[in-house]
């Protein structure tokens, strides 16, 4: 089943892979490939099965071991997963995808402090690769941890010279770390190299705003905007600095009464027993804005589950109802891409715990973004604050102190809808029971299901 939400495996091609190993039992590719089409519609058990028979018959490639570390972790199996990816970046050092797997598991089974290891043992075997500096870079950015990052931006250097996208990296940590002139002047110096280079405008509103200059701020957003618009981390910064500056342009961007969008989808009874299974972490991922819970892996509604497929047919239905009675606008960054049809190329379950919260964020990816209540502590589904979801509260690193300008308090079985680029986090709650929700980013996909 598929419901336009990115890759999917085709059953078409798994009854071709089963048809060419029966004629060929020995096809190891063949029977490697299979495991990922069977991986891909969601048929997990019968992918291991492959996978494994692929890896004892000796296909000892870097990606069949990775593939069999993700078949490994979705069956909650961690520690031979973790095992799987070490074995498949010791057959290929350069191999991102491991790593950056690997990164992304070990803080949720309370092993942050692992994250780069992979990666640093893999620079020292394979200095040259270039991606793999960009992703040890990456993940230090994500997981906030500044100084290893300066220094990994300080070793690429001296191995590739003076960088624009090192650059950008370095004054993201500088500015993390509260060097905001340093910061500036080395984003700046950047910028004179490369101006037309998105992130380092984005970055450079960024420490403007933290600097108080909401109109420096403004202009530099506006430059990354006209970069790359289909980014929201610039039209984020922007709603922040025309709002400092009362610029009757953040009404016309954000619109919270009415791109801020509850519905009333119901609720299957039987989804909350189906999301709680999939909650087989300790801990929530570190380059995420959930605290005190724990999210689940990989696209949820690619599952192949009669209850989520419900769940996605249902949501696509009430997306595109929705965005049917809205007006377009060719220059808004949302309603200039307004097709009547949406993709789901990432989608999530969020399970928090008492005192849990997402911090404010936004979906630099997304267009349209979401969240949609499965089971509320009474304490929340009570009105009176906790759980709240806020809009309009920017980061707190940017150290502005902005009342929301939207609260929402949730409702089981509703979904809020909006754009991807409004700041949105919520309230702590105090509750023995938890707050579960079903998330995803939606893209504008075109009549043969493209993005655009």
């Amino acid at each position: 089943m598929t419901f336009g939400i990115g890759p999917t495996g085709s059953p078409a091609q798994v009854a071709a892979l089963q048809q060419q190993l029966t004629s060929n039992p020995t096809d190891r590719i063949a029977r490697h490939n299979l495991a990922v089409e069977l991986r891909k519609c969601g048929r997990l058990d019968e992918a291991l099965v492959q996978i494994e028979r692929t890896w004892g018959e000796g296909l000892k490639l870097a990606e069949t071991a990775t593939m069999r570390g993700h078949l490994l972790a979705d069956a909650g199996r961690f520690d031979e997963a973790l095992e799987a990816y070490r074995e498949a970046v010791r057959i290929k050092p350069e191999l991102v995808e491991a790593h950056s797997t690997m990164a992304s598991l070990l803080p949720q089974l309370g092993r942050g402090e692992e994250a780069l290891d992979s990666l640093r043992e893999a620079l020292l075997r394979a200095p040259q690769a270039g991606a793999l500096w960009v992703e040890a870079m990456s993940i230090a950015r994500g997981h906030h941890q500044w100084e290893p990052l300066l220094d990994l931006a300080a070793e690429a250097e001296v191995r590739f010279g003076t960088d624009t996208m090192i650059s950008a990296f370095v004054a993201n940590a500088l500015s993390a770390l509260g060097r905001d002139d340093e910061a500036l002047a080395r984003i700046d110096a950047a910028l004179e190299q490369e101006p037309t280079y998105p992130p380092g405008h984005t970055i450079r509103a960024h420490i403007l705003l933290r600097k108080g200059d909401p109109a420096g701020a403004a202009g530099a957003a506006e430059t990354a905007a006209r970069l790359l618009p289909k980014d929201q981390s610039s039209w984020a910064l922007l709603g922040i600095a025309w709002r400092l500056l009362d610029d009757e342009r953040e009404h016309w961007l954000c619109d919270y009464d009415n791109l801020v969008m509850p519905i009333d989808l119901g609720l299957d009874p039987r989804l909350l027993g189906v999301l709680e299974a999939r909650h087989q972490l300790a801990a929530h991922p570190a380059d995420q804005s959930l605290r005190g819970g724990t999210q689940t892996r990989g696209n949820l509604f690619e599952a192949d589950d009669p209850v989520i497929g419900g769940l996605a047919r249902a949501t696509k239905a009430a997306i595109e109802q929705r965005i049917a009675g809205l007006r377009p606008d060719p220059a808004h960054p949302f309603l200039g891409r307004l097709t009547g049809s949406v993709s789901f190329p990432t989608s999530w379950s969020v399970r928090l715990a008492s005192s849990g919260f997402h911090i404010s964020h936004i979906h630099p990816a997304g267009w349209l973004s979401s969240a949609y209540y499965v089971s509320l502590p009474p304490e929340v589904a009570a009105g009176e604050g906790q759980g709240a979801l806020a809009f309009g509260v920017p980061d707190a690193a940017l150290g502005l102190d902005l009342a929301p300008r939207r609260v929402v308090q949730p409702q089981e079985g509703h979904l809020v809808l909006f754009p991807s680029y409004l700041w949105h986090g919520t309230t702590k709650f105090e509750s023995r029971a938890p707050r579960v929700t079903v998330a995803f980013d939606s893209l504008p996909v075109d009549n043969s299901g493209q993005p655009v």
